[in-house]
């Protein structure tokens, strides 16, 4: 390889590692967006059993980006653990208003808590 064609060559490694890399790190900044979690409290109408409870549950759990649901028609809520970057409240009303339940409001709930 000629001296003349090295420099030439060593930037253009350059520029392509340059390139991938921020490729990389702005990929990994989305997924890190993705993975931040949130936690909200629906206060859900129609409840009236444990059934209750697991359909509102099942159809929750199916949306994508859903961490976790807890239910209970006892108190007429859900505890909904969920990544925002992935799905959000609309979608999470849309699943519970298809099982045939109404939505009365979402509070967000303390981030250091967690359903269990």
């Amino acid at each position: 390889m000629s001296r003349k064609r090295l420099p030439i060559l060593l930037i253009g490694l350059f520029i392509a590692f340059t390139v991938v890399s921020c490729g990389k790190s702005k990929k990994t900044t989305d997924n890190a967006v993705a993975m931040e979690k949130s936690l909200i409290e629906v206060s859900i109408g129609g409840m009236t059993c444990t059934g209750c409870e697991q359909t509102i549950q099942a159809g929750i759990t199916k949306l994508e980006g859903i961490k976790s649901v807890k239910a209970s028609y006892v108190t007429g809520n859900a505890l909904v653990e969920y990544f925002p970057g992935i799905t959000d409240t609309v979608k999470i009303k849309a699943a519970i208003t298809g099982s045939g339940y109404t939505v009365k409001k979402f509070k967000p709930v303390a981030e250091n808590a967690s359903v269990e």
